[in-house]
């Protein structure tokens, strides 16, 4: 119950951070396909203590990731880089062998699974994580903003590399989330929450449904959106402090996800 309540409050941080996905954190804690099943049948008995430390995640992480972004910019932007480009291999689920594992598979199924990969690397390298594209719901900041923000960040936050957060950035509504958590706006919280629901729900039985049927090819998917949602976490220039964050981002999760590979989804 304790490791699921920290369990949680990893997920909750991540629910806040430009950048990284709830999806990859769940995915690299090894129960991402049980989890869409669980949330499609209404099962979240199971899930209490984790969402109890998603919550605490989440609002401490407002005034922490703040404070950390504002102070040491660097060195998280670098962490977080390193643990999705880790992620990748445990997505795929051939960390250990990954020679064995594609030749296993036959390269000639690997065509579609590898074509949706490039194209969910170029949904979030180009589109979802191009700095300069903004979409705004009108009237912006209002009730209907929260609500249509909370359903698509929550429907997108199941997607490893797609960030619920980055999503509220390119709708403009971020920073209105943020001051709304941290100065505790009720109402407003009350419509995200609503939206976060309906997209939660809405798009947890659809893609256990596709998982059903195309594994393999929704996996491939995913590593690409990982790989491309890392582009809003690189540097102008790489330093050498840059890359030993990088590195130690990589080794937590190597060692999070260490024995032999397992089905993570």
């Amino acid at each position: 119950m304790v490791l699921d309540f920290f369990k949680g409050t990893f997920i909750g941080v991540a629910l806040i951070l430009p950048g990284l996905s709830a999806g990859t954190v769940i995915l690299i804690l090894g129960f991402y396909r049980r989890f869409l099943d669980d949330l499609s049948s209404l099962r979240f008995k199971p899930y209490l203590p984790m969402l109890a430390g998603a919550l605490t995640g989440t609002i401490a992480g407002v005034y922490l990731i703040s404070y950390l972004l504002e102070h040491f910019n660097t060195a998280i932007m670098a962490f977080l880089l390193g643990m999705l480009l880790a992620s990748v291999p445990t997505v795929l689920n051939c960390r250990h062998k990954p020679l064995l594992f594609f030749s296993s598979i036959g390269f000639k199924k690997l065509v579609w699974p590898v074509i949706l990969s490039a194209a969910g690397f170029y949904l979030t390298w180009f589109i979802i994580c191009e700095p300069t594209q903004t979409f705004t719901v009108l009237p912006p900041g209002g009730y209907l903003h929260f609500f249509i923000g909370g359903t698509l960040s929550s429907a997108t936050m199941l997607l490893p590399g797609v960030s619920g957060s980055s999503i509220l950035i390119i709708m403009n509504l971020y920073d209105d989330v943020i001051n709304a958590v941290s100065s505790w706006q009720w109402i407003r919280l009350a419509f995200l929450a609503a939206g976060f629901v309906v997209g939660l729900f809405g798009l947890a039985r659809l893609l256990s449904a596709l998982y059903r049927r195309y594994q393999l090819a929704i996996t491939f998917l995913l590593a690409g959106l990982i790989l491309g949602s890392t582009r809003v976490l690189l540097p102008p220039a790489f330093s050498f402090t840059f890359l030993i964050f990088t590195a130690a981002g990589a080794a937590a999760v190597l060692y999070f996800t260490r024995g032999e590979c397992r089905d993570n989804i």
